[in-house]
């Protein structure tokens, strides 16, 4: 206020004048200005589960669909940035995108996350003045211990409720004034999303059993002992039956049932190493879901992890056939002394 002047007046109609006013703006003018410089716009957020394999024309083609689209609409101004982070937790940005196209990739480095933004201006008839959207894309190897500590102690409710989208493969987020163009560049991105190759780093057999690998473990352990279980029960009942003319005494019965018992503290021990070397298999074959093949470490670490995951598959199934004989050997012994029993 000014010698009790008004200094801005919500005008119905921006002819009218009034004695008194220094500034004057109508209504919609001042709800442009309002969203521009102070309002939270709507956001919308898509979430990609599905592997994805990238190179440097991945992310190209990716932009030049977003710019198509945006180039069907009234847009004022637009700028696109994107930011790479590296393993060591560093990070390189990139103001203009014939940078990134036209940057030199022959470095040691491995990409671990893609960050590409869109920030543009959009002129809408509801609005006087440009209305600013964003579109921002993330695509990561893996989160980041550090990132997700970073997070619980930041004691943020909003940020720790997109844990889930922070630990996705990747996830684009819209924040949107117009509700249309929102769902354009979501339906955008998914297509391309859609189009993109898996990596080849492991067979999808390999994958499958990678991603249910604490099952197969417990499994490979409980089956060890009901093998075990059944071996004994068919012996006794042999036992009784072809040494002993079904007469077995109470003294004999408790020994067999001691020792019985007694085995069955080594058979589990057995199951557990057994399940163990299949699980630490699985668990050391290089599964992840996005791989980036930019940077010359990036080609030479997808190259080793290829022939290292061709080692632990072997390992896998060399663990996997023991546990599986050792069972049908038992199971075989087992079903003859039950028949015969």
């Amino acid at each position: 206020m000014t010698h009790g002047k008004a200094i801005i007046e919500l005008a119905e109609d921006e002819n009218k004048t009034q004695e008194g006013i220094i500034a004057r703006l109508p209504k919609e003018q001042l709800k442009s200005l309002f969203y521009l410089f102070a309002g939270k716009p709507d956001s919308r957020i898509k979430v990609y589960h599905k592997p994805l394999y990238l190179e440097i024309s991945d992310i190209d083609e990716l932009n030049n669909c977003i710019t198509r689209k945006l180039k069907t609409h009234n847009i004022d101004a637009q700028i696109t940035s994107l930011s790479i982070g590296y393993d060591g937790s560093s990070i390189q940005e990139f103001g203009a995108w014939s940078e990134f196209i036209e940057h030199h990739w022959q470095s040691p480095e491995c990409i671990e996350e893609i960050v590409v933004k869109w920030d543009f201006m959009v002129k809408l008839q509801e609005f006087e003045l440009p209305q600013r959207h964003t579109l921002l894309f993330r695509v990561s190897s893996d989160m980041k211990p550090g990132k997700f500590m970073q997070l619980m102690a930041s004691g943020n409710s909003d940020e720790f409720d997109q844990v889930d989208v922070m630990t996705a493969p990747a996830f684009c987020r819209v924040d949107f004034i117009n509700a249309q163009i929102s769902k354009e560049l979501i339906n955008e991105v998914t297509d391309w999303i859609d189009g993109r190759r898996e990596p080849a780093l492991i067979t999808d057999l390999y994958y499958w059993f990678k991603k249910r690998r604490q099952t197969i473990a417990e499994i490979t352990h409980h089956s060890i002992i009901f093998t075990y279980a059944m071996l004994w029960v068919s012996g006794f009942f042999w036992t009784d039956t072809n040494i002993y003319n079904n007469e077995m005494t109470i003294r004999i019965m408790a020994i067999w049932l001691f020792l019985g018992l007694y085995a069955f503290n080594p058979i589990g021990k057995l199951g557990h190493t057994l399940a163990s070397k299949v699980y630490r298999a699985l668990n050391d074959i290089n599964g992840k879901k996005v791989v980036f093949n930019f940077t010359s470490g990036d080609k030479k670490l997808n190259a080793e992890a290829i022939n290292t995951n061709k080692q632990h598959g072997k390992k896998f199934l060399k663990q996997t056939g023991w546990s599986l004989l050792l069972n049908v050997i038992a199971g075989l012994i087992a079903s003859y002394l039950y028949m015969n029993s």
